[in-house]
């Protein structure tokens, strides 16, 4: 009976990944594991092993914020777009032109640092700005080694405390019903912490530590580190800044399955305020089952857009782009 009353409760659980040493002992299907393990893990430094790195980019793989997009990137994911753009780029610029380039939604920056270290030697007068809305989880430690995990706007993402590693924002599956009933007594704890305003910017309070957890691939703050023309900021898709870039890509965001149809448009509407005239706009997804690009390369013009080239079957918002009444 004692050892059935064990299966049942090791059926009904899963436990939580909170250290490099029970992550490595995971083995090849810690990449699956998505929030079981502790984004404390992301915290590499400045100088990180190549484990560590691997680490880093293994729950990048999985990371989903609380809007519910996913962060996932890979080494050399963009190769066929990084080409084709860096093509119509010396086409329809001198090679000494200080080209602004911008790559919104970058998710790490690894793919922006990719594109970057072409671009550079082509383009050596250009400057490469990556951004994203989330740079940076912010970790609160409490005295009893409860650790969330938060955003920066301080929305919880993630509760640690060994064995546990449970999601505060994404329902655990119902085949773990104790993870569930672990994640809904922190996220009652978290409310009952009363933290003040402005908490996740400070270091800490009586009773509790805060630090911050960088979500930017140590290759892309290496490279900003060492060259000034790449600089990793915060910047949303959808803002629209008049005129601030040549080159503009937002590759895995303008998705229908992340966006409505109107605020789809306004993203469009974004980057054709964003580009100066004859600027280009790379858009596009990577598809999850063959892992495929499908992305349009645009030219803006005075009233809208031309299209220069498909990759794949292009974006899926070219339609939709038509629509918006920047179209010529």
């Amino acid at each position: 009976m004692l050892e059935l009353r064990l299966y049942f409760s090791r059926a009904m659980l899963r436990r939580g990944i909170c250290t490099t040493e029970e992550y490595i002992r995971a083995g090849p299907r810690r990449r699956l594991s998505g929030s079981r393990v502790s984004y404390s893990l992301l915290d590499v430094g400045q100088d990180p092993t190549e484990e560590q790195i691997a680490i880093f980019e293994d729950i990048s793989f999985t990371l989903r914020i609380s809007n519910g997009t996913f962060r996932t990137t890979f080494r050399e994911r963009f190769r066929d777009v990084d080409a084709a753009a860096i093509r119509w780029m010396k086409k329809f610029y001198p090679v000494d032109a200080e080209l602004r380039v911008q790559d919104r939604a970058v998710s790490s920056g690894l793919t922006s640092c990719e594109w970057a270290e072409q671009l550079f030697p082509v383009f050596p007068r250009a400057l490469f700005e990556a951004s994203d809305i989330v740079l940076y989880l912010v970790r609160l430690e409490l005295p009893d080694g409860a650790i969330y995990i938060a955003e920066p706007d301080g929305r919880p993402l993630q509760y640690c405390k060994p064995p546990w590693v449970v999601s505060l924002q994404h329902a655990e599956p119902r085949r773990y019903p104790f993870n569930g009933l672990v994640a809904a007594r922190a996220k009652r704890r978290f409310k009952r912490l009363r933290l003040p305003a402005g908490w996740t910017e400070s270091t800490g309070g009586d009773g509790y530590r805060v630090s911050r957890i960088s979500c930017i691939h140590p290759q892309a703050q290496a490279l900003a580190r060492r060259n000034a023309a790449f600089e990793v900021r915060i910047r949303s898709v959808f803002d629209a800044t008049p005129g601030s870039c040549d080159v503009l890509r937002t590759m895995n965001i303008f998705n229908k399955s992340y966006f409505p149809v109107e605020q789809l448009a306004d993203g469009a509407r974004a980057a054709f305020q964003s580009l100066t005239h004859g600027g280009l706009w790379i858009a596009g997804r990577t598809t999850e089952d063959d892992l495929r690009n499908h992305a349009t390369l645009f030219r803006r013009g005075e009233g809208g857009w031309e299209i220069l080239e498909r990759i794949g079957a292009g974006s899926e918002i070219e339609e939709l782009v038509r629509a918006t009444g920047v179209w010529s």
